[in-house]
């Protein structure tokens, strides 16, 4: 167990969908939180403005300013993003925050969320543990991978990796799967209409997660892991996405039509139909594991979406191009 007598932590995309949970995990466990990213959001934790897209001597600058004993690395907004810009969102902000360590004039703690996506596909439904092969097969998992390698190389950071699965739970991001049939679910319940969502077809399973789980992986992390390791994060089961979907359709009561098209377009993830990880390294190390079951992620899900429709009206979560085909998400 690692002791940090000021339990300050950085959290760097703090105002994304698993940074504010990690953010509000850290805060109930008694740590001083600063969440820091491109535009400040209304949280409720203390905020640093920080563009890893900066110099790095200019990402040092504003960590400084946080005077962090942990920081964590959940930034990289990547939805909508392909080829280069895809990349550098994920492993080009990655090299430049390492870059900016040595100019710190400190050695906090880097907590790195990586994804299960780097890991090659696997036949059949073996979990995969953290010695299975990586040879990510989309861009996204290579993007990952890459960022990934460069945190094990850079020797002068005291750092560990996360390799998270799929997450769900109130706030899930507008452009993911569930982020747009809860959309067309709450504007089909505004309008007293029948919504009609179509979809890629939604025969994958998939390991999932409770955002909120997530957070207290993470901060279990930080007082129980140590540098050097690579740790899985998961539930250790799949789940059908047809299931999730039927799932929020129920939860929310309104009458839809799906329709599952192979024309329809689908995000860029895994290429296998069946994904699950084995957690037994995190409780081992860790002392974590998943305890929330992903229904209630799905109703809170659903509850949250219906808060963000009373709070700002009939104004819309997405823009017109996440509004179009529904596709299936495949992070």
């Amino acid at each position: 167990m690692t002791s940090f007598p000021h339990r300050r932590v950085t959290v760097l995309g703090g105002t994304g969908f698993a940074g504010r949970h990690i953010a509000t995990a850290f805060a109930a466990a008694g740590w001083h939180v600063t969440v820091a990213a491109r535009h400040p959001h209304r949280s409720g934790f203390a905020y640093a403005n920080l563009d890893l897209s900066a110099p790095p001597a200019t990402v040092a600058a504003a960590l400084r300013s946080t005077e962090p004993d942990v920081v964590i690395n959940a930034a990289g907004a990547y939805w909508g993003l392909s080829g280069t810009a895809l990349h550098d969102a994920l492993a080009g902000t990655t090299e430049r925050l390492l870059a900016a360590w040595p100019l710190l004039g400190s050695q906090p703690r880097l907590i790195h969320l990586g994804s299960v996506m780097e890991y090659a596909p696997v036949s059949g439904r073996a979990l995969l543990h953290e010695r299975s092969p990586v040879d990510a097969a989309t861009p996204y998992g290579a993007a990952k991978l890459h960022a990934t390698r460069a945190v094990q190389k850079a020797a002068e950071v005291p750092a560990l990796v996360l390799r998270v699965t799929n997450s769900v739970g109130p706030g899930v991001d507008a452009a993911s799967l569930l982020g747009k049939v809860a959309h067309a679910l709450s504007t089909a319940r505004r309008d007293g209409t029948t919504a009609r969502i179509v979809l890629a077809p939604l025969h994958a399973q998939r390991d999932y997660l409770d955002v909120r789980d997530l957070g207290d992986a993470v901060v279990a992390a930080a007082v129980h892991g140590e540098p050097g390791q690579l740790i899985n994060i998961g539930s250790g089961s799949a789940i059908g996405v047809r299931e999730l979907v039927d799932g929020l359709i129920a939860a929310s009561g309104v009458p839809a039509r799906v329709d599952e098209r192979t024309d329809a377009p689908s995000s860029p993830g895994a290429v296998a139909d069946w994904l699950a990880v084995d957690p037994a390294t995190a409780t081992r190390l860790l002392g974590w594991q998943a305890r929330r079951p992903i229904d209630r992620a799905v109703t809170d899900l659903w509850q949250a979406e219906i808060d963000v429709r009373h709070s700002i009206g009939d104004r819309s979560r997405v823009d017109a191009g996440a509004a179009q085909s529904i596709s299936t998400y495949r992070r």
